[in-house]
C-alpha cells in the first residue's frame, strides 16, 4: 500500500511524501471501513489526504524582509485596485499578513486605492482555519515582531486567542485549489507563494512556477520562501535583488517580464 500512496501522492499533489506522513495517512485509511479503489481516489481528490501529507507551518509575518518589500512597492502600482495572491496560505497567517499591511499603507496613502487577496491551499481543514480567523499565541512569533504594531491592531485578544479584524476578511479570498492546475482568468500585482515549493518532486516544479507566472500581470511580482529562490529558472520571470534598507538584508523575488521585453531579449 505504501508504494501505491506515494505514487498517488506524486501524481495528484506533486509532491514526495516521506514515508513517516505515509505512514500517518495509511493508518487512518485503515481506521475506516471499507476502503476500496474509490474512496481512496475520492480522499485525494478532496484534498483531504494532504492533511497528512503536507507541512502547515505558518505565522503572522513570517520572514519580514518580504513584507517590508512589498511595503516598498505598493506606491509604484499606479492604479485603483491591487491584487495580491497568497498561494499555498496554509492556515491564512500570510493572507491576513498582507492585509494588515495593504489596509494600513490605504488609509495612508496620497491617493486611495482598494485592494483584493485570493488566498488558496489544497487542504480544506486549513482553509476552513483561515476563514474563521481565530489564532492562538503560537501564530504570533519573534520572527515577525517588527510588524506588531499592525497585530496590534488588526487582533483582538479574547482568553488564549486572537481574532482578526473582520474587515480583512471582507477583503480576502479563501478557496480550496490545487497549484497544480491553472488559476484562470486572474492578473496578480504580486503572488507570494513561499516554503512550499521545495516539497514538490522536479517533474512538476516547472508546471507550479508556469501557473504562477501565467496568472502574474506584465512586471507582477513573485515572492518566494528565502531558501527556494536559487532553484526556480523560468524563461518568463527575471530574478531581481535588491537590499532592503530597514532590516539591512538582500532579499530576492522574481519581476514577470513584459512581453516587449522578453521579445527583445530572444532576439538578442
Amino acid at each position: 500500500m505504501n508504494e501505491h500512496l506515494i505514487r498517488m501522492a506524486e501524481e495528484k499533489y506533486g509532491i514526495k511524501a516521506d514515508s513517516y506522513d505515509i505512514e500517518k495517512l495509511k493508518d487512518h485509511l485503515l481506521s475506516l471501513d471499507n476502503v476500496n479503489i474509490k474512496l481512496l481516489e475520492n480522499i485525494f481528490s478532496s484534498g483531504e489526504a494532504t492533511s497528512f501529507l503536507t507541512v502547515n507551518e505558518t505565522y503572522f509575518f513570517r520572514e519580514p524582509v518580504h513584507f517590508y518589500l512589498l511595503k516598498e512597492k505598493l506606491s509604484v502600482f499606479n492604479q485603483s485596485e491591487v491584487r495580491i495572491c497568497s498561494a499555498a496560505t496554509s492556515y491564512g497567517c500570510e493572507a491576513y499578513s498582507i492585509a494588515m499591511l495593504l489596509d494600513m499603507f490605504s488609509k495612508n496613502a496620497e491617493r486611495r486605492f482598494s485592494y483584493k487577496i485570493d488566498a488558496f491551499d489544497i487542504n480544506p481543514f486549513v482553509i476552513e482555519t483561515a476563514c474563521r480567523g481565530i489564532y492562538k499565541q503560537n501564530s504570533l512569533r519573534e520572527d515577525g515582531s517588527c510588524f506588531s504594531y499592525l497585530t496590534d491592531i488588526y487582533l483582538k485578544k479574547e482568553d488564549t486567542n486572537f481574532i482578526v479584524d473582520s474587515k480583512l476578511k471582507n477583503n480576502i479570498n479563501f478557496f480550496v485549489h490545487n497549484i497544480l492546475n491553472e488559476l484562470k482568468d486572474e492578473y496578480y500585482d504580486v503572488i507570494f507563494f513561499r516554503n512550499a515549493f521545495i516539497y514538490f518532486i522536479p517533474d512538476y516544479r516547472e508546471k507550479v512556477i508556469s501557473n504562477l507566472s501565467n496568472a502574474l500581470k506584465e512586471n507582477g511580482i513573485l515572492i518566494m520562501g528565502v531558501s527556494e529562490t536559487s532553484t526556480v529558472k523560468h524563461s518568463n520571470l527575471e530574478q531581481i535583488i535588491e537590499h532592503q534598507i530597514t532590516l539591512k538584508e538582500e532579499v530576492f523575488f522574481f519581476k514577470k517580464i513584459s512581453k516587449t521585453n522578453y521579445a527583445q531579449s530572444m532576439r538578442n
